[in-house]
């Protein structure tokens, strides 16, 4: 078996019904399609001075930022520990130079990280849609993808260095990315699709080596 290399991967927060109790969540699917693309995925904890420390220990070669939970300013399920702890993240992942992925809501962080501004979008949640632009076309993915947000990120205010990948039939952004910041944002979700995660993971390491 060829040498894995490390993933940290986020973790989303759920309040316990009818328990005075918090959980970080991770859905199960994103341990199984990382092992089978060759990575070791590791969890990252909410909170912010341990997540830096699992970073230092474990040099992951991916940070990914999961799914699940609002960011900020756009809705009432506020989690400002895990908002916390993908700030810390993402500068230690700029400091790095590790690449960054960004699923959902993780885009968003993404986007929100970099100065974009994020506006309501219509029609994307529990759907599947096609894509348009030089990820769909390079990437050889499944035809459609599986959306799941209420926000997506205003074009206009991409930054110098940021370049649109990717579209959804209407023509918003869907797909984001930065050769210098090594970090790729994408509003669906690819975990929740055979060989999907691993097609962008291959991507995004083509995209910014």
């Amino acid at each position: 078996m060829s040498e894995r290399r490390v993933v940290l991967i986020t973790q989303r927060r759920d309040h316990v019904p009818g328990r005075p109790e918090v959980r970080d969540a991770l859905e199960d699917a994103w341990a199984a399609c990382l092992w089978e693309a060759g990575w070791v995925p590791f969890p990252a904890v909410n909170v912010a001075a341990a997540a830096a420390i699992q970073f230092e220990a474990l040099r992951p070669g991916l940070v990914i930022l999961s799914g699940g939970n609002d960011a900020p300013g756009t809705g009432q399920d506020l989690v400002p520990a895990r908002d916390e702890t993908e700030a810390v993240l993402l500068s230690l992942a700029a400091r790095t130079g590790t690449p960054v992925l960004g699923v959902c809501r993780g885009a968003q962080m993404l986007a929100l990280a970099a100065g974009m501004r994020l506006v309501r979008v219509e029609g994307h949640v529990r759907v599947r849609h096609a894509l348009t632009g030089p990820l769909a076309r390079a990437w050889r993915g499944p035809a459609e993808v599986a959306s799941f947000h209420h926000w997506g990120v205003e074009e206009d205010s991409l930054p110098a260095g940021w370049d649109v990948l990717a579209r959804a039939e209407e023509g918003g952004v869907e797909a984001f990315a930065s050769r210098e910041r090594r970090s790729l944002g994408v509003l669906w979700h690819p975990e929740r699709d055979p060989h999907h995660l691993p097609a962008v993971i291959e991507y995004l390491e083509a995209y910014a080596p």
